[in-house]
């Protein structure tokens, strides 16, 4: 178990691409739309992880998808919603937390999630992704230092079960349920 990306909502991914280029000085990259969920995205390349930028491309299509209809929720608000973690068995957390398998698909890349619609109500949890049925995962390559960190806010207990016990680099503060701030290399980002 790894952490995997973090994403970061927007209204307007115009708009989310030139606070990253200003504020950070990373590079954004082309991403696509997500088959069926309504949202489109942008990559910036982390090292071995990444910061996805999202937003609605089609409200219609997001309210007839379970994903999508809470994408339709959190998205509108410009800053840090949720997070991912990569597991090497997306079976086995879905059965132990009780979360649907779900099928993200972009262009060419495809991979099951579980607990997405659990972490984006309650971002202080991660959603889960297995490993890329097709296409090479995002972020692998360039980036700036790796996605070192996550800060949340919220219940410390609740995540721990929600990880299975497992050590990730998740800070945890109090307060309301919230993905608060990331790490990249010796940097951070505090939307």
């Amino acid at each position: 178990m790894r952490l995997d990306h973090v994403i970061y909502g927007t209204a307007d991914l115009d708009v989310a691409q030139r606070r990253i280029e200003q504020e950070l000085g990373l590079e954004v990259r082309p991403g696509g739309r997500h088959v069926g969920q309504g949202s489109h995205n942008r990559i910036v390349p982390l090292g071995g992880g990444y910061l996805e930028l999202m937003a609605i491309h089609d409200r219609e299509e997001a309210a007839g998808n379970p994903f999508g209809e809470v994408l339709l929720d959190v998205l509108e608000v410009e800053g840090l919603v949720g997070y991912a973690v990569q597991v090497d068995d997306i079976h086995a957390v879905a059965e132990r937390n009780g979360t649907p398998l779900l099928t993200v698909k972009r262009d060419t890349l495809e991979a099951y999630v579980t607990g997405v619609v659990e972490a984006l109500r309650e971002p202080t949890l991660p959603f889960f992704i297995g490993a890329n049925r097709t296409g090479p995962r995002p972020g692998a390559e360039g980036g700036a230092g790796g996605l070192t960190w996550v800060e949340v806010a919220g219940d410390a207990e609740r995540l721990r079960a929600w990880l299975g016990g497992e050590e990730l680099p998740i800070r945890v503060v109090e307060g309301e349920p919230a993905v608060r701030a990331i790490g990249i290399g010796e940097r951070e980002f505090r939307p």
